[in-house]
Order: C-alpha cells, then sequence, then structure tokens
C-alpha cells in the first residue's frame, strides 16, 4: 500500500519516499522519519547542484559555505536513514562469507505485520 506522497518532495526524495513506502510497512513514527529523510536529500541536491553552479572556492579563496551545509545535511540523512534501518536494495552482494546481510530490522517488522493478516 502506498500513502498519498507529498506533493513538495522534489524527484529525489519522492524516489527514496515511494520505494520505501511499497516496500515496507511503517508506523506514524517511521513515516515522519522517512519524509524529513526525502525531505533532507532535496535539500542536499539543491545545495550540491548550487556548488557545482558556483564552485567549492569562494572568489575570496575562502571554502564556500555550502561545503558546511551538506555536510551537515549528509550527516542528518545518515541518522535518518539508520534510524529508519531500511534495506531497500534486493540485490545486496553477498558478504566475506558468501552470505547476503542479514534483514533489516524495519524487513522484518513489515514481514511479521503482513503474515499476521
Amino acid at each position: 500500500m502506498i500513502n498519498e506522497i507529498p506533493a513538495h518532495l522534489g524527484a529525489a526524495g519522492r524516489s527514496l519516499y515511494v520505494a520505501a513506502v511499497e516496500e515496507f510497512e511503517l508506523s506514524l513514527p517511521e513515516l515522519a522519519a522517512l519524509l524529513q529523510a526525502a525531505e533532507t536529500i532535496d535539500t542536499l541536491r539543491i545545495i550540491e547542484d548550487e556548488i557545482r553552479k558556483t564552485g567549492p572556492v569562494l572568489p575570496t579563496g575562502k571554502p564556500s559555505p555550502l561545503l558546511s551545509e551538506a555536510r551537515q545535511q549528509r550527516a542528518i540523512l545518515v541518522r535518518l536513514l539508520g534510524l529508519l534501518d531500511l534495506r531497500l536494495d534486493e540485490e545486496e552482494a553477498p558478504g566475506e562469507n558468501g552470505v547476503r546481510p542479514s534483514v533489516s530490522r524495519a524487513a522484518r517488522k513489515a514481514a511479521r505485520a503482513r503474515w499476521s493478516k
């Protein structure tokens, strides 16, 4: 089941949001964290596009403050995605011992919810 996609999301944020809600049954707090992650991805995309346009160094020779903001947005994104603990890539490569990585906490929860119906 897919929830209504928030209209304000950009392409990158929308892609994450749709993939997650199609794959997992998320609680309201998880949906809130997912929305924040999607918005953060969109914000990061805008910042990175601006850095590409203006360059990472200002005419004064100092680093662009956008570099610091991009780093902060990436840190926020990592924390939000870690909170969600979603594994969206079904084609994960096997680990050293030939075993696929363990299924995420959220995936196990979603599977249990499907089987309990």
